[in-house]
Parts: C-alpha cells; structure tokens; sequence
C-alpha cells in the first residue's frame, strides 16, 4: 500500500517525506486555496516537494470541455500531475475522451461515494478511484467497508483501476491495508497519529523509569 499525504503546504510534505513514509500528495481544491491566490504557484510548490505522484482536481462538474481543457493543462506542468474528474456525466464523459484521445494521460476520478460510481470509474479507465470512505466513516453510526467490495468489482472484469482511500485515524489505516487498498491519503494531523498508542507510551515511560531508577542517565555502550 502506498502512502499518500492530503496537502498542499510544502512544509508537510516535506516533514512527511522526512519520516520515510509518503510515496505521493493529493491534494483538493479546498487545499489548494489555503495556498494563497497564486493558485499556480501553489500547485508547483508541492509538485517541487513531493516525492512522486501529485493529485490535482479539475474545477466544475457539469460540462466536460472546461474538465478535459484542465485535464490536459495539468498534464502538461508536469508528468507527476494526476488530474483528477468528478464522478458526473460530464466527469466521466471527460474520462473517457481524454482516455481515447492520449492514452498515456493518467487521470483519476474523485468524491466517489458509493459502488456504482466506483463500477463506471472502473469501465471507463481510470487510472485510480479516490474513494470518499473516510469522510463517509466520521459521518456514519457504523464503519464504511468500500475497499473490498470495489477490489472485488474490478478483479470481477478485470479493471486496472487503483483504488486510493481517504484515511482519517489509525483504525480505519489499518482496515484499509487489510482490505488491500492501493494507496491511502491522510492529513499530516491524522498521519502523526501512526506512530502513537497509548500503550505504547504508558510502557515506554515505565520502562525509563525502572532503567534510570538503577542506572540514572548511562545507556548500552555505543
């Protein structure tokens, strides 16, 4: 499983990059205008600071020219850039014409909420599906299991779509690995929490306490 960092503050991405953990960023486009008004600028500050693929989403839903005209725009700043199209009949439209037009384009459908809208992700090509999970998981009363049964969809008719899902805590990280997802994205708030468990701290204090108790502040020879 990959993982992705949801950002678009280079200081993120790079803390992130530093910790040996992320392969890629997405980003959105409420993300991108916490950038500042050079919405350009921004968008290649964290090109420059990723490690790999940047996820980018086309602005509008209901027309597919406007979203194929951005699409290929960000194709052209950079070969990192996925653009990434709404699950709308003009979404899809795009996807598909883009898809026949340069097949090398790699492009992403996003916001995707239910199984149906992951199935036509699938059949028209693209790339990979942002599943809308973890957001779905903090708005509902009982876990939001989309990972296994889109997994399932497209190994039923042999889709190569990726399936990307949008962590929020540790628990829904690690259901997600175990479900086989291809990459998750997480804020930098959610990805710090990774490292920590209650436990895990309770015990290492203890375990510090009861060393310097007898051995003060010494450690094994280096």
């Amino acid at each position: 499983m990959q993982v992705f960092i949801d950002s678009s503050s280079p200081d993120e991405i790079r803390q992130a990059r530093e910790w040996g953990l992320i392969d890629g960023v997405t980003t959105n486009p409420t993300l991108i205008s916490k950038g500042g008004p050079d919405m350009q600028a921004t968008l290649r500050r964290v090109v420059d600071a990723s490690p790999g693929v940047v996820l980018c989403q086309a602005i509008g839903a209901r027309e597919a020219e406007p979203l194929k005209a951005q699409a290929r725009w960000l194709h052209k700043v950079s070969e990192k850039i996925v653009a990434k199209l709404p699950p709308s009949p003009a979404g899809f439209r795009a996807l598909r014409e883009l898809k026949r037009e340069t097949p090398n384009m790699k492009v992403a459908i996003t916001l995707v909420c239910s199984l149906s809208q992951a199935y036509l992700a699938g059949k028209f090509g693209a790339d990979i599906v942002a599943l809308f999970n973890g957001p779905l998981d903090l708005a509902q009363d009982q876990e939001v299991d989309m990972v296994g049964p889109v997994k399932r969809i497209y190994a039923n008719y042999g889709f190569k779509t990726k399936v990307l899902s949008c962590g929020r805590f540790p628990r829904a990280f690690g259901q997600f690995a175990v479900a086989g997802t291809d990459i998750c994205t997480l804020r930098f708030e959610f990805m710090k929490l990774l490292f920590d468990h209650p436990y895990t701290e309770q015990r290492l204090n203890g375990f510090m306490a009861d060393w310097k108790g007898v051995f003060g502040e010494k450690t094994w020879p280096e």
